[in-house]
């Protein structure tokens, strides 16, 4: 596995996680997902993010891309700015928690990039003219 794939599969994960400990014990899990989207969104600026640093250590291979924007990148900006754009309102606007239903698609489909190496994102970075690492 990857770097890039072991980071989607725990930023999935967590995004799961946590907005089932929101739904199920209290709301205030949902600012966890937010941080999670947060550093997706950040990452995809500086290639790096707290998890980056243990991957590393454990030995997993980073892909590159020669400089230029990679798909890897590309996938986290858009997943930090849906998973921040569909928490956000529920946190500061008291939106309904259906909102939080988009936020677990895009948990689940990170988490299932991992495995595949394909998610709708990826798709979408291509377009916007991120390249594929190497």
């Amino acid at each position: 596995m990857s770097l890039n794939a072991a980071l989607r599969l725990t930023a999935g994960s967590f995004i799961l996680i946590s907005l089932i400990l929101g739904y199920f014990l209290t709301p205030y899990w949902y600012y966890l997902t937010g941080f999670v989207g947060l550093n997706l969104l950040q990452s995809g600026f500086t290639r790096w993010c707290p998890a980056i640093s243990l991957f590393r250590r454990l030995g997993l291979k980073e892909e590159t891309c020669g400089g230029r924007p990679s798909v890897q990148q590309g996938v986290h900006l858009i997943a930090g700015l849906l998973v921040l754009t569909t928490v956000a309102p529920v946190l500061f606007m008291q939106a309904s928690q259906n909102w939080l239903l988009l936020t677990a698609v895009i948990g689940a489909s990170l988490g299932q990039s991992a495995f595949s190496g394909w998610c709708p994102a990826m798709t979408f970075a291509r377009l916007l003219g991120c390249k594929p690492a190497q």
